[in-house]
């Protein structure tokens, strides 16, 4: 039908590629957004063009918008909100536009997910569930589904004459556990949910094991990837011999050598030209290769030794690919190939079924939760909208109500979605309203099932023109980054990216072209810096001190060098907002990596140079040693009878027992638990050992007590507050970042109790699964946007994101072919793969179907790091470095010059297929650069036309070794450690350092004293000991009782918090008249309306208690004598030490501070305070309780007396204690002495 474009204003800032996407009408449009090329501007600007015609009838509500992420679909919002806005401004007395800005709040801008709860919510009843479900986190889904998952298989178990489950079981998992059975019946369930219908999946699974009637491994469905492979090694063993030819063809090569390198090329060649229609007649094709011994070289300094060795080299390295296709395909003959895949359809139509079998209980379990999770809501709301194959009425109506529908990042969506997609859009021949804007270069998410077949397909298909099924525009300019950020990228990837490693050729179309406008500047070249962790020093990598540096540590110096030289210089930063070059930021610098293990290596580096830092790591939260050490006593208060994680309790500064002090412990009892040690070296021993041990088995009871009573957040906030634990880590080396991931241990707690599961057992045992599983929380964040930090995120982090300066660095690090080696491989074509196991003979095979499997995850593997690598490079603004290390930077180079030989642009297929790592892209790319070729003086290099600025440096490992005493005396630093020798120092400054390090205060009593003190702890210290000690006055301190935060009071209210509630009352009651319980409930309700109370507090509050003060004989006199008395008495004394502390003999004066709760102020004084202790229940009788609250509060009483003594001038004639629990009185004597 063609494209019908509207004319651009001359005013007008779009280019014709964006004007088109904006305008783009009456057909299913793709826009292939390059990086940087302005499509959420693009797509934002669509929409509002669309609501601000009038003409067009259209209101916002009537629009489908689906982003990738929920910030994604605010921000959407936020800028369509600000455009209709803006048009409203122009036009006030629009009622269109006032009816789209009303509507916005209600338009369908989200997510897909969140799109399909819509619908859910909306439908609940043709999906046939419950209306008042709640949508559950990951952290329980994952715990119902191992539920779940045991109960299936202990069903299963218990089942008489099973023999297909126990053949499965035999067959999939190891001697000890079905653990492997269990992970694979959770992997395949999970596999199996990205397609439309996944039991169609499962049956298909166990068809591609129906091999009867199958003659041939070239009738095999996957014969087509089986037969690509082995083209590729053949045309690889054919490269090595080319090479190996031209080295003998140089002058003063081994010519002798010719003739057999050109009949090992003829063999190889004759493999190429077989028609692939028998698998027989290719194994004998490769089976007969025979390569001849090389000749020997008579005169041998004939011939450059260089060549010779190449020569050799190359064809050795032929054999060996040859060699790994005769084992990899054909170690077994084909029936057996065959018959072996037969036998293991019993096991795969087994494991389908549990898979069916496991989702239908797993769901059910969760309807009778009345929860949901996110991989429910897509096939709940697939449900809804296909009925029969076909569309639904509620699919019909959607279709009608949604004008159109625009998708933003549609490379990776995924077959589930693209359903759901089809089903709510109008599908007619050229009539589609489906708007898909993506990058297929930037599809990353493979691992979370994305299909960026879908978006190639469509990109194949639709035409620029508009005839045909769809409108494709392709937005290649980039608005983003320097011209050199862009000449790197592009000549870089045109040697990479084709469609037949990357799945879409990088051509015109593809390339990133300028759009961006910035100063001129020098030093932007894109930077390669490779650092050679050969040494200087030797040969062999044998020989390297022991000083020898981790690459990951050499990297990161050489990268935080890098920066600080950068910051030192003031490396100028094109700033958009002021419109003029600044000096770099820290702020403007991020370091991306594949994955963040060397985060730990870069910290250090960071912190030897001064250089401000943050890793955004989503690992390592368990490992710190904060969060080690909760979780370890956890488990211990779950269970003491733990031998690990009670001795970290033990050793961790939260009982701080030394090694001795545990081996002390440990030879109490040889033998059996630790725990049992522990009670009988309690019981056995005197000792300070001992007393500590006492005391934490007290401590721990009641934690464990603790731990029934209340909930899990209840129970950590305790531990912090009687431990100090909290404080404590604060005061160490990173203390807010600790202490940041203690709040978040509560948090995590707190949102587990908010699940259908609670306790402290099923928290430590889903705490171990994430431990098993690898699936590590991440440290808590404690830095926002805004700090000027160099910040370190992987490549999926940065997606979406730009930054002036970007460091892409572990380029040399290798990719994770953890998956590609598995024993099981699932695909979406294909189904299940693995090996074959026969029970009888115990013997594991590889199975043709698992061979071909993985060379295809391989491939697919190989063309998702290309397209990571895209994204970080592209993440730039101004100033792109790549580092890497390199074993031996001669030898890497060497490798590397093979392929500079080649005169076509895209590198060959086998180097970009058998790359181990980016480097092994970007090294071959790079080093056909002129630069390079210049730097290594090699003629042979076939540079490519290019107008990239590329710098390179190579350095060695010893630059990055920080000085020479850590070149040359770690060593003898080492000696002395491992013999516990000092560290021998040779300053002059050793003695004086010393005498100041040694050095005592004469008066150290004085400074163990607080200038000012509480009643209240003063109290505290006299009830720990009767006389002066150091632990009394310095070790011990009273814990801040701080207003807890609002997410705390939401728990039950700790005891002081209650006693805080009760004084605030009793401060507030009339005195005018006795108080009935409306005058106590009215009050209440006006001091919570007041924020004087919070809920929680307004609930703790015993009114009945409240009144039985006033009954007492006590508040009968405050009745009587109400122009008397006064409340809350707040007070100040100078006290002199020596009547606080007998053998203290200094003459210092200490502030006392407190407040008296009430006093009847006559002739003399009454001092009344009141207490919310528990009694009843807890002492066997009042005159037990009253002796130990004398005791308690003496001190207090006693303080108060004499300082409102000597303010007032007034005696203290009676001071008593009122107990709201049991109303109880106790008259304290203040005459006698502390």
């Amino acid at each position: 039908m063609g494209l019908n474009i509207p004319p651009k204003p001359e005013s007008s800032l779009w280019t014709d590629d964006q004007w088109k996407a904006i305008q783009a009408e009456g057909n299913n449009v793709l826009v292939a957004a390059a990086a940087g090329s302005g499509k959420t501007a693009v797509l934002v600007t669509r929409i509002i063009e669309k609501l601000i015609n009038e003409s067009a009838n259209l209101n916002v509500d009537e629009l489908l918008i689906v982003t990738f992420t929920n910030a994604s679909a605010a921000e959407m919002k936020f800028r369509i909100g600000k455009g209709l806005e803006e048009a409203l401004a122009q036009n006030p007395d629009s009622t269109h536009l006032k009816r789209q800005v009303a509507l916005l709040n209600y338009a369908s801008i989200s997510t897909l997910h969140s799109f399909c709860l819509e619908i859910i919510r909306k439908y609940y009843f043709d999906a046939d569930i419950d209306p008042n479900f709640r949508l559950i986190e990951p952290i329980e889904s994952s715990m119902i589904r191992d539920e779940v998952l045991e109960n299936l298989l202990e069903q299963e178990y218990s089942i008489e004459n099973n023999e297909p489950f126990f053949h499965l079981v035999e067959s999939f998992t190891g001697d000890r556990s079905d653990a492997e059975l269990h992970a694979l019946i959770s992997k395949l369930y999970d596999f199996s949910r990205a397609n439309p219908d996944p039991n169609i999946w499962l049956e298909e699974m166990v068809d591609f094991y129906n091999t009867e009637e199958t003659t041939s491994i070239t009738e095999l469905p996957y014969f087509p990837i089986i037969k690509e492979d082995i083209e590729l090694r053949v045309n690889q063993a054919k490269n090595y011999l080319l090479n190996a030819i031209d080295y003998a063809n140089e002058n003063n090569g081994p010519v002798p050598y010719l003739a057999t390198l050109e009949n090992d090329l003829a063999q190889i060649e004759a493999i190429t030209e077989l028609s692939w229609n028998s698998w027989g007649q290719l194994k004998k094709a490769i089976e007969s290769i025979d390569f001849k011994r090389i000749p020997t070289l008579k005169n041998k300094s004939d011939y450059d030794e260089e060549y010779v060795e190449e020569a050799k080299k190359f064809r050795d390295a032929a054999k060996k690919e040859i060699k790994n296709i005769a084992t990899d395909w054909f170690s077994r003959e084909e029936i057996n190939y065959l018959s072996d895949l037969e036998k293991m359809k019993p096991d795969i139509k087994t494991l389908s079924r549990l898979v069916k079998k496991f989702a239908e209980n797993f769901f059910e379990e969760k309807q009778q939760r009345g929860v949901l999770d996110f991989n429910d809501l897509e096939h709940l709301a697939l449900k809804i909208l296909l009925k029969d194959n076909e569309a639904s009425e509620v699919a019909k109506n959607y279709q009608k109500q949604f004008k159109e529908v625009l998708i933003d990042e549609y490379q990776d969506t995924n077959m589930v979605q693209e359903t759901i997609l089809r089903l709510v859009t109008n599908s007619g021949e050229e009539q589609g309203n489906l708007f898909m804007v993506g990058d297929v270069k930037q599809s990353i998410y493979r691992f979370r099932l994305a299909e960026p077949t879908l978006f190639m397909t469509k990109y194949q298909t639709y035409q620029q023109d508009g005839n045909g099924s769809g409108i494709r525009i392709d937005l290649s300019q980039n608005f983003r980054s320097r011209k050199e950020v862009l000449d790197a990228t592009n000549f870089i990837f045109h040697q990479l990216m084709d469609k037949h490693i990357a799945e879409i050729d990088y051509d015109a179309a593809a390339e990133l072209t300028l759009g961006a406008s910035f100063p001129e500047t020098t030093d932007m070249a894109t930077e390669l810096l490779l650092i050679d962790m050969k040494s200087v020093e030797s040969e062999t990598e044998d020989e390297l001190s022991p000083q020898e540096l981790q690459k990951n540590q050499v990297e990161s110096r050489a990268i935080a060098m890098k920066i600080k030289e950068m910051i030192d210089n003031k490396f100028p930063i094109f700033d958009k907002k002021m419109k003029q070059n600044r000096p770099i930021q820290y702020r403007d610098i991020v370091i991306l990596a594949r994955a963040m293990t060397s985060a730990p290596d870069m910290e250090e580096a960071m912190k030897v140079q001064d250089i401000p830092f943050y890793a955004n790591n989503n690992s390592g939260y368990f490992e710190t040693t904060e969060v080690a050490t909760m979780i370890a006593l956890m488990k211990v208060i779950d269970n003491p009878y733990q031998d690990i994680p009670l001795a970290a309790v033990l050793r961790s500064p939260i009982i701080g027992l030394n090694e001795e002090e545990l081996g002390q412990v440990r030879m109490a009892k040889k033998n059996g638990y630790f725990y049992d040690a522990l009670l009988t070296y309690k019981d056995t021993t005197v000792s300070e050992t001992a007393d500590k041990m006492s005391d934490f088995i007290q401590q721990l009871n009641n934690w464990r007590e603790l731990s029934i009573r209340e909930n899990l957040t209840s129970l950590i906030w305790q531990i912090y507050q009687e431990t100090n634990f909290y404080e404590f880590v604060g005061g160490l080396p990173g203390g807010k970042q600790r202490q940041a991931n203690l709040r978040a241990l509560y948090d995590r707690a707190n949102q587990y109790e908010k699940t259908s599961f609670r306790g402290l057992f099923r928290f430590v045992r889903f705490v171990e699964r994430l431990e098993v599983r690898g699936d590590d929380l991440g440290t808590a964040k404690t830095l926002g946007e805004k700090e000027d930090v160099v910040r370190m995120m992987t490549i999926h982090a940065s997606k979406g994101l730009e930054f002036p300066v970007v460091i892409v660095s572990g380029l040399s690090r290798k990719f994770n072919m953890r998956d590609i080696y598995s024993k099981t491989l699932l695909d979406k074509d294909y189904g299940f793969a693995s090996n074959y196991r026969d029970i009888e003979k115990m013997i594991v095979y590889p199975t043709i179907m698992q061979q071909a499997m993985k060379q295809k995850k391989s491939r697919e593997m190989i063309a998702e790091e290309m397209r990571v690598l895209y994204v970080a490079l592209t993440r730039a603004e101004e100033k792109l470095i790549l580092t890497a290390t390199v074993p031996d930077f001669e030898k890497t180079s060497k490798n590397w010059l093979q392929v500079a030989k080649e005169k076509e642009t895209i590198l060959p297929a086998s180097t970009r297929a058998k790359a181990k790592c980016y480097l092994d892209w970007i090294g071959n790319a790079t080093i056909r650069h002129p630069n390079f070729k210049e730097l290594l003086c090699e003629e042979m290099i076939q540079t490519l036309p290019t107008d990239m600025k590329l710098q390179i440096e190579i350095k060695t490992k010893e630059m990055f070794l920080t000085n020479e005493l850590e070149k040359t005396e770690t060593v003898n630093w080492l000696d002395n450690i491992k013999e516990h020798q000092p560290i021998p120092v040779k300053s002059p400054y050793k003695d004086e350092i010393q005498r100041y390090m040694n050095y005592e205060y004469q008066n150290e009593e004085a400074t163990k004293i607080r200038a000012k003190q509480s009643v209240t702890e003063l109290k505290r210290q006299f009830s720990l000991q009767d006389s002066w000690s150091d632990t009394t006055l310095l070790k011990e301190f009273q814990k801040v009782s701080l207003d807890r935060p609002k997410f705390l009071q939401q728990n039950k209210l700790s005891a002081t918090e209650i006693g805080t509630a009760m004084h605030t009352l009793m401060q507030a009651v009339s005195l005018e008249h006795q108080p009935t319980k409306e005058d106590l409930e009215q009050l209440l309700q006006t001091m919570r309306e007041k924020d004087i109370l919070t809920e929680a507090q307004l609930k703790a509050i015993n009114i009945k208690q409240v009144l039985g003060f006033f009954e007492s004989q006590l508040g009968k006199t405050m009745l009587q004598k109400k122009d008397l008395v006064k409340r809350e008495v707040p007070f100040s004394y100078l006290l002199p030490v020596s009547e606080l502390y007998e053998k203290v003999d200094i003459d210092e004066r200490v502030l006392i501070q407190g407040v008296v709760d009430s006093m009847i102020e006559e002739e003399t004084i009454t001092l009344i305070d009141y207490k919310t202790d528990k009694i009843e229940g807890r002492y066997s009788n009042w005159e037990a309780a009253e002796k130990i609250m004398k005791e308690r509060y003496h001190i207090q009483i006693k303080l108060y007396a004499k300082a409102i003594q000597a303010i007032s001038g007034k005696k203290v004639d009676a001071a008593y204690l009122y107990f709201f629990d049991g109303q109880h009185i106790c008259q304290i004597n203040t005459k006698e002495g502390f």
